[in-house]
């Protein structure tokens, strides 16, 4: 039976010797912690560019380094069998670094393949190295919701259907008015049969941990259309300045611990990212407010002022929120640029609290509310997430999301 899993130095060797009889090889790397189908056909695809494929596995102390204290969740050598076991897979070789670029370095394959949701040759760590030699790189796009993160956010939901919320009650409200600037009544257009606002509603009610989801808005026509299709709205005034007044006017009338602000113009909302969020501050009652965070996918979201960066902390909280492309890449393989996903929750306090401070200046000056938290002294805790919203501000963003829905 053929050995697949070796060790570096054995591995120079093997490749040395493929290659004198003429093959092509094929490198990849990651955690692969919990595979899943996604991995299996991205591998299958890595595999048809050359002849032998080869993965470089991060052993359990360099994803504990990349993905927190609680991963992995499989041992490095189950999953390494596990890759092992794959009928496209030749060879599994450990290694201990954050990046796989002392590994390209020593067995200088012909073509690096890579996936998950990298768009371009600059968000690639090990891209230069193997352009050094005059290896190819090779994007393979994902599969479409099979990725490690999903799968997990999938599993903790079903947990926490059975647990809830451990007596924290959490509530979704979706502030909506008619009023947009360039798509006006919004919330009320047709979407695959079905008005934009009940698109939102449906998937913010599949959310696990929201005790209640209800509309905020201060349109009656609103008010009917939810309450048609059995939703449940709240009337608010007319004159709040920001959707984020709306919500701590009718936090002001709730029972709650936990206030979930859901953007009302994405129709496309994962209730996966929602309790990503929420349990966040379920489980970190000390934190005041939240909010998702997820990789910059495409290149030209780096340089897109509608596109709102983040930079936080060791420990995940918000250091900055600009429309500018930050941290400057003097050094680009030191972090990957991320972008802000406009999901928020507060303590409900916190939240009625927030919406009586004044205006900021870095608030004003970057035209992004968020900033007044940060202003005044307070923490934002960032969660990272690999759900990346198609919000609707457009016409043009209204036939694309069409377009997609229609597809499904």
């Amino acid at each position: 039976m053929k050995i697949k899993i070796v060790r570096r130095s054995v591995l120079q060797t093997i490749l040395g010797e493929a290659r004198q009889n003429g093959k092509k090889i094929v490198f990849t790397n990651g955690c692969f912690d919990i595979l899943h189908v996604g991995h299996l056909r991205y591998l299958e695809e890595a595999k048809a560019l050359g002849d032998v494929l080869v993965i470089g596995l991060n052993t359990d102390d360099s994803v504990r380094q990349l993905k927190g204290p609680e991963r992995p969740f499989v041992p490095e050598l189950e999953r390494a069998e596990m890759l092992a076991g794959l009928s496209c897979v030749d060879y599994v070789a450990l290694f201990n670094e954050p990046t796989a670029i002392k590994l390209i370095e020593e067995l200088h394959p012909d073509i690096y393949a890579k996936g998950g949701d990298y768009t371009s040759l600059d968000q690639i760590p090990e891209a230069p190295t193997v352009q050094s030699y005059g290896g190819e790189i090779i994007i393979v796009p994902p599969v479409e919701g099979k990725s490690t993160s999903s799968l997990i956010s999938r599993v903790r939901a079903l947990t926490d259907r059975r647990r809830k919320s451990d007596g924290c009650k959490c509530v979704g409200i979706i502030p909506a008015r008619l009023a947009a600037t360039r798509l006006p009544n919004k919330p009320l257009l047709d979407i695959c049969g079905k008005p934009m606002i009940q698109w939102v509603y449906e998937h913010a009610k599949e959310a696990a941990l929201l005790d209640d989801v209800m509309v905020a808005t201060p349109d009656e026509a609103i008010v009917q259309a939810v309450e048609a299709f059995g939703g449940k709205a709240v009337m608010t005034s007319p004159a709040h300045r920001s959707g984020t007044d709306r919500l701590a006017e009718v936090a002001r009338g709730l029972d709650a611990d936990v206030i979930v602000n859901i953007q009302g113009d994405e129709p496309l909302l994962d209730p996966a990212a929602v309790d990503l969020l929420t349990r966040t501050m379920i489980e970190s009652p000390d934190v005041p407010m939240g909010s998702l965070m997820s990789v910059l996918s495409e290149e030209h979201e780096e340089n897109d002022p509608a596109v709102v960066k983040v930079v936080t902390d060791s420990e995940g909280f918000a250091l900055y929120f600009s429309r500018a492309r930050i941290p400057f890449p003097r050094d680009p393989e030191a972090v990957r640029p991320r972008k802000h996903i406009g999901i928020y929750a507060y303590r409900r306090d916190f939240l009625i609290a927030y919406s009586g401070m004044l205006p900021t200046p870095l608030e004003q000056a970057e035209s992004l509310e968020q900033l007044r938290a940060l202003e005044n002294g307070h923490k934002i805790r960032m969660v990272d997430t690999d759900f990346s919203p198609t919000s609707v501000d457009t016409a043009e963003d209204l036939e694309r999301v069409r377009e997609k829905m229609s597809d499904k």
